[in-house]
């Protein structure tokens, strides 16, 4: 069963996940972000949870995806998927569009399967 409590927590410890890979203080986070440094350490405790502005705001400044805070998994696999995610976008613009579709396809079939 899911409760508040258990995704505010999951939700915390994801955000001090991400803002510890990028040696950040909780100072600093709120500061990119635009927050008090009370409110990061408030989420990343799981007392509080966040508007949609505050979301958006993490999901830029650490370039992932919103869905990834909402995951019920351990934060340590977030590096390795930022890596791939990163090292696939700067590998996209060496390839020609007829290479390009090819790649498509096999991600078609991949996501069905």
């Amino acid at each position: 069963m899911v409760s508040e409590d258990n995704i505010r927590k999951n939700f915390g410890l994801i955000v001090r996940e991400l803002r510890l890979r990028k040696h950040l203080t909780q100072e600093k986070l709120a500061e990119y972000i635009g927050v008090e440094t009370q409110t990061i350490s408030a989420i990343e405790s799981g007392k509080t949870f966040i508007s949609c502005e505050v979301l958006t705001n993490l999901a830029n400044f650490f370039e992932v995806d919103p869905a990834i805070f909402f995951l019920k998994r351990a934060p340590l696999f977030l590096e390795d998927d930022i890596n791939c995610i990163n090292e696939i976008k700067q590998l996209l613009p060496l390839f020609d569009s007829s290479k390009l579709n090819e790649i498509y396809k096999i991600l078609l079939v991949m996501h069905k399967q």
